[in-house]
Order: structure tokens, then C-alpha cells, then sequence
């Protein structure tokens, strides 16, 4: 998703932004007009009292400016991923056909007994977010993380400090902190990481300060377990936090350093091996990449996708413009420099909203550098900035700020109300407190009003300004049981149970593909009531979502045509890479899309994708390949140890085959590839195999039909 384009605002734009800035103005005008001359005493109450008040932020945060729902992509598929752990499940059995339950980030994986899939992102914070599920209000956890991160922000600062007022001044940065407002309201796992690493060096320097014992032993493996949690939700920062020479390195020093290692160590083994336990079940191997693995079948050029430098670096379908803007020749020196920047560029306003604020930064890193804790905090916060330069992608977006780095927030509010602590401290006033309070709240509240508000009001009116899917305009359509189309990818995520599975356990949520894989689920299903989500936010003036009753597409039992972009990603790929493509409006491919297949190595880039049989007994299976030029196909179907193929050795121009069409505007030209017989069991389903010589061709759609007599 590319990072959105949002304008200095110099003045509020919105109501939120108006109320900040109204709020900016009562502690500094409260301060200049009472003048206190005593010590302002913080009640005992005020860290419960911040954190309910960083509850209620996030919580309107959801209701504001995501409008009750999961909005981004990723977001969306953390809810899936989620809600499937609720039930227990880290990858679920596919139903048939697979396409109309496939998509962007689900792996599948087909095994002897069928196809599963599961999430691609890493399970820690969707664990969290299941007991969301279990309590029937997941939106709610990111305002529960939100209270539990003011708590650990102020053990944190009191741990480095020894002192009271760093740890009001750095709670109060957390809740005022725009950017944490999103990250712990949005289904993203950014706010769950940013607690469990301010909770594992909280933990680790209590520790420290505790006498061996059980209550040692259990800040140990309760710092264990956070690190752990860390790895199991974001690997890369966990391994900063490591490698950064944290507190867990520091017990070296001390006596029985072994022995508290070894209980951080014991912690940690619950989130790792759930961690495990993810890959596995998603690629079938136990160490392998879920990610990795995704963008193999899912995006190009080969290895497009890895951590690292050199050429071929930058995926092309998912992150296609960003890519050929910025790394058009790899990813090297120069172009991780430029990417870090840009990261940079929006973190120094996500840190205090105010950009020119984030100065206290490196100034509380300054004046406590004595403090060997404060001196690790400073190396955690620089060692996950440095732990995603060797990643291309930068993965901002309007709201977001620089995500990557977002888990470094709260260990930079500590530094920063360290600076603020020590600017207090030459103040000639018992006040100076308040004073540091008055300063922080304003100038946060300001950065919000005027720098940081357009860019949530920007996230809010993207995509038409509101979920992809709501479950209330469902529940009033009255549709509880049957079978539910969606047209996008966000909805299908947000709107999808992996333990429905008939439309007698409920609504069967299936991903809208327009063609006869609606069908044929629909025939077996039973021919349930369907209906049809209707959200189209891409449109210039798009009307509201609506649920609208479902009719089958007209066809006949003996004749099924599959569009092949339905079946992105694909099964397989190699020599290249397969992505859904638009075509000129008067192209002669049908519905305007088809799957081009790219190659970038030689001699041949070849595409797996499934073609489901409608019933057993005899079908013929014909491929409609797109080329603008002359081209050398193989092609085959498989299944099992049985495969049936044909190859097309010579160079043939499109002209001389039977039955192509030309097309009417960008001069392609649509081939039907001679048809393959199969003999097809109950309910079974093929895996077709087309390889292509040309730099360009494209999988159109798969005719699937009966033999006529004379061929039976």
C-alpha cells in the first residue's frame, strides 16, 4: 500500500483537530494565569486514571476514523487470522471450489487430503486478538492494549529513572501520542509489539532491581515471555531488541547471570513455539517463511521478497509503483538510505505529534548518559530503526506514520520525558512539575491539531470512508443462514468463518468471483438463499453498501467457463510470475482481466492453477491464452500420478490458430489452446500447468465442457 500524500494543514480542518487544539490551550493558559509556587502532587490514581484515558482515545478512534472496523488489508487479515485462532485453528481446510476462498495474503497449501490455508503474518498479536473474538468484541483489545501500554510506558520510565515525574510526563506522551491512538485501535500489530518491547525491558531492569527469589524469577520469565511475544508478532524487532545489547545481556555482570538467562530463555519458549507451530501448519515446513512463501506464488520477479540487498529485490505486484519509482535497478546502498529516510521523515512526527519536539529524543539520551539503562534504551530504539534497513518496502500510509518503527515509540517517550524532566529541574519554581505537564500536553495537542489531523482524516476518508464489510447492514438484510458473495479482498477477510462451512452452521462467506466459480459452489452447496455485499468505493460518486439478493449466472450443467484471474494467486509459479491484469476495455478478454504470466528467466515461465471438474465422468478442458505476438506454449493437467498434456513446439503465429480472436483495441489477440479430455472422479478437480516462451502472455479463462457425441 503506498504511503498516502497528505498536505501541511496549517490551520484544524476538522472537528477532532479543533477540540485539540481548544484542549492545547487550557494548561498553558491555566499555567500562565494561577502561576502555582508549590509542588503540584499527582494523585495516586492519575496512572489508572491516563489509562482509561487512552482507552477512551482508541476506542473513539475506532468509532471517528475507522468507522467500527479493521480498514487496511493487513489489518483485515489479521481479524481473519484471529477469529480462525479463536476457533483453534491456524490454517482451516479450503472447500471447493478453492478460488472462491483464496486471496491477497492467505497461503494455501494442498496436501493429500485437500487444500488449507492460513494468514501469512506471524500469530503472536492474533492470539491476542482471538480472546477478542472468544469475548464477542474483538475491536476491543486495541483500546485494552492501549491502557496496558500507558502501565508498562510508566514502569518503564520509573525503572530507568528512579523517578515519579519522568513516569506522569512519559505516560502522558503515550496518551496523546497520535500515532499509538491508531495503532491500538486498528487490527495491526504494531501496538501489541510496542507493548510487549516496553514490557520486556520494564520487566528485565525490575529484575534487577529485585533480590533472587520467586518474585525475580518471575519478572525473569515474564521479561522472557514479552521478548518472546515480541518475536512471535514482529521477528526483526525482537532480534534489534537482542542484538542491541538490551538489559537481558547486561545480568553478564552480575552473579548467577547464567541462571537468569536460562529463565528469560524459559519464558520465551511458549510464543517461539506457537511461532513454529504457524509456519509449519502454513507452508508444511518448520522453518520456513509463511511471507516467503506467499510472495513465491504470489508476486515476482523470483525472490523478489527477501531481507537484504541486490538486484531482483521489490515485488512487483504488490508493491509495483513503489517500486519502479524508487528501486527500479534493486535494492542497494543508496536506495536503503533513501528508504530509511522516508521513514524517518514521518517518525519524527509520530513520536510527539509535534515534529520539531522530537528533539528531546537525542537530548534525553544526552543528559542521562550516565544511566547505563537509559543508554539501552537509546540502543533499542536505534537497533529496530536499523533492523528494517535492509527491507525494502517502507509500509507507510496516512495514520500510520513510519509503522515500522512505531514500536519504538514508547521507549522514546521515556527519553523525551527524560529531556522534559531535566528542563524542569532548572526551573526556579517548587511548580516545575505542572509546568513540564502544561508544556508536553500543549505541545502534543498542538502537533495533533495542525500536523498530524489531516492524515488521520485522511486514513478515515479513504476507500470510500468505511469498512470494506459491516456486519450490520447483513444482519439487516435479514441474511443468517446461506450463502454470502463479497467483491473485495477486505471484505472477504473481515467478513469470513472458517467454522461455517455448510449454510446450515450459518452464512457461508464466500469471495465474489463473477464467473461459474459462484456457481458451481452454489450448486454444491445445495442452492442455498444467496445474496451479494455490494461496496464498490473505487467508483467516483459510490453508493452505499447494500446487500442484494444473489442469481446465478446463466449456464448449463454442461458447460462451466473459470476466469483465470480468480485463481491468483496461483498454485505455482516459476521462470516468472503470474498477476491479474487489466486489459483495455475493448479487448477481446472476457470480463476485461486476465492472469498475465511474465517471464524473467530463460527458457520459459510456466503458471499451476486449479480447474474444478462440476461432476465425474468425461469434460473437456480448453485454456484461452492472451499474446501480442507469436508464442510457444506446453500446457498439461495433473492430478496425482495421471496427467494429460499437449505441447506446441513451433513458433505459430496467433493468425493461424482455429478460432482465435483478435483483439479490437490493443492489437492481443485471444487463442483457445487445443482441448485436453480428462476423465474426472467425483468432485474432483485438476491442476493446469501453462508454460509460455514470450516475455508477455496471459491465461484468459478455462472452458469447461462435456464432449460432444461423436467424441464421447
Amino acid at each position: 500500500m503506498q504511503p498516502g500524500r497528505v498536505p501541511f494543514a496549517a490551520w484544524p480542518s476538522e472537528p477532532a483537530a479543533w477540540f485539540a487544539l481548544l484542549a492545547a490551550l487550557a494548561p498553558m493558559a491555566l499555567l500562565l494565569v494561577l502561576r502555582p509556587r508549590r509542588p503540584v502532587h499527582v494523585p495516586r490514581t492519575w496512572l489508572v486514571a491516563l489509562a482509561l484515558l487512552a482507552t477512551a482515545l482508541s476506542g473513539l478512534y475506532v468509532h471517528f476514523y475507522l468507522r467500527g472496523g479493521p480498514r487496511i488489508i493487513d489489518a483485515t487479515s489479521y481479524f481473519l487470522e484471529a477469529r480462525a485462532m479463536a476457533h483453534g485453528m491456524l490454517t482451516w481446510p479450503v472447500p471447493e471450489p478453492t478460488a472462491s476462498f483464496r486471496g491477497r495474503f492467505l497461503l494455501a497449501r494442498w496436501t493429500a487430503d485437500g487444500a488449507v490455508a492460513g494468514v501469512i503474518f506471524p500469530p503472536g498479536y492474533p492470539a491476542l486478538l482471538a480472546l477478542g473474538f472468544l469475548a464477542g468484541a474483538p475491536m476491543a483489545v486495541g483500546p485494552v492494549i492501549a491502557a496496558l501500554l500507558v502501565l508498562a510506558t510508566a514502569a518503564l520510565a520509573r525503572a530507568v529513572s528512579h523517578r515519579d515525574d519522568v513516569a506522569v510526563i512519559a505516560a502522558v506522551m503515550s496518551v496523546l501520542c497520535a500515532a499509538l491512538r491508531y495503532h491500538t485501535a486498528d487490527t495491526m500489530s504494531h501496538g501489541a509489539a510496542a507493548l510487549a518491547l516496553t514490557s520486556a525491558l520494564a520487566f528485565a531492569f525490575l529484575a534487577r532491581d529485585t533480590p533472587p527469589g520467586r518474585y525475580r524469577i518471575a519478572l525473569l520469565a515474564a521479561a522472557g515471555l514479552a521478548v518472546g511475544w515480541l518475536a512471535a508478532t514482529r521477528p526483526f524487532s525482537a532480534a534489534a531488541v537482542v542484538l542491541a545489547g538490551s538489559p537481558f545481556l547486561a545480568f553478564a555482570r552480575q552473579r548467577r547471570s547464567w541462571l537468569d538467562l536460562a529463565w528469560i530463555a524459559a519464558g520465551a519458549v511458549a510464543p517461539l513455539a506457537l511461532l513454529a507451530a504457524h509456519q509449519l501448519a502454513t507452508t508444511g515446513h518448520l522453518l520456513a517463511s509463511s511471507q516467503r512463501a506467499y510472495y513465491a506464488v504470489a508476486d515476482g520477479p523470483p525472490g523478489c521478497f527477501r531481507y537484504g540487498f541486490g538486484r531482483g529485490i521489490g515485488c512487483l505486484v504488490e508493491h509495483g509503483t513503489y517500486v519502479r519509482d524508487l528501486l527500479p535497478d534493486g535494492y542497494g546502498l543508496a536506495q536503503a538510505v533513501r528508504v530509511t529516510a522516508r521513514r524517518l521523515v514521518l517518525h519524527v512526527e509520530d513520536v510527539l505529534n509535534l515534529p520539531m519536539a522530537v528533539v528531546l529524543v537525542p537530548l534525553g539520551a544526552w543528559v542521562a548518559r550516565t544511566n547505563r539503562r537509559a543508554r539501552a534504551l537509546a540502543a533499542v530504539v536505534l537497533a529496530v530503526i536499523l533492523a528494517y534497513v535492509p527491507f525494502y518496502f517502507d509500509g507507510d500510509y496516512p495514520g500510520a506514520g513510519a509503522r515500522m518503527f512505531a514500536e519504538a515509540i514508547p521507549a522514546e517517550h521515556v527519553l523525551a520525558a527524560l529531556a522534559m524532566c531535566w528542563w524542569c529541574d532548572r526551573l526556579r519554581t517548587p511548580a516545575r512539575l505542572a509546568w513540564g505537564l502544561g508544556v508536553t500536553a500543549t505541545a502534543m495537542l498542538l502537533g495533533f491539531a495542525i500536523f498530524n489531523a489531516p492524515k488521520h482524516a485522511a486514513l478515515r476518508d479513504r476507500d470510500g470512508g468505511r469498512p470494506f464489510f459491516e456486519p450490520a447492514i447483513v444482519r439487516a438484510a435479514g441474511a443468517s443462514h446461506g450463502l454470502l458473495f463479497v467483491d473485495s479482498d477486505h471484505g472477504f477477510a473481515t467478513a469470513y468463518d472458517p467454522a461455517v462451512r455448510t449454510p446450515a452452521d450459518g452464512l457461508v462467506v464466500a469471495r465474489a468471483r463473477h464467473d461459474d466459480h459462484d456457481r458451481l459452489l452454489w450448486e454444491r452447496l445445495g442452492r442455498p438463499s444467496a445474496w451479494s455485499y455490494r461496496w464498490k468505493p473505487w467508483e467516483p460518486s459510490p453508493a452505499p453498501p447494500a446487500v442484494e439478493p444473489w442469481s446465478a449466472l446463466a449456464g448449463t450443467p454442461d458447460r462451466w467457463v473459470f476466469e483465470s484471474e480468480a485463481d491468483w494467486p496461483p498454485v505455482a509459479q516459476r521462470g516468472g510470475y503470474a498477476a491479474p491484469t487489466w486489459l483495455a476495455p475493448a479487448s477481446c478478454v472476457s470480463a476485461g482481466i486476465a492472469l498475465a504470466l511474465i517471464r524473467t528467466a530463460d527458457p520459459e515461465a510456466c503458471v499451476t492453477i486449479e480447474v474444478p471438474m462440476p461432476a465425474p465422468g468425461p469434460w473437456m478442458v480448453a485454456p484461452w491464452l492472451v499474446v501480442d505476438g507469436e508464442a510457444e506454449v506446453r500446457a498439461w493437467l495433473d492430478d496425482g500420478p495421471s496427467r494429460v498434456s499437449y505441447d506446441v513446439p513451433a513458433r505459430l503465429a496467433p493468425s493461424s490458430w482455429a478460432g482465435a480472436r483478435a483483439s479490437v483495441a490493443d492489437g492481443r489477440w485471444c487463442v483457445p489452446l487445443p482441448p485436453l479430455r480428462v476423465e474426472a472422479k467425483a468432485r474432483a478437480r485438476r491442476l493446469l500447468t501453462v508454460c509460455s516462451r514470450a516475455r508477455w502472455a496471459a491465461l484468459d479463462k478455462v472452458d469447461v465442457s462435456r464432449p460432444a457425441a461423436g467424441d464421447r
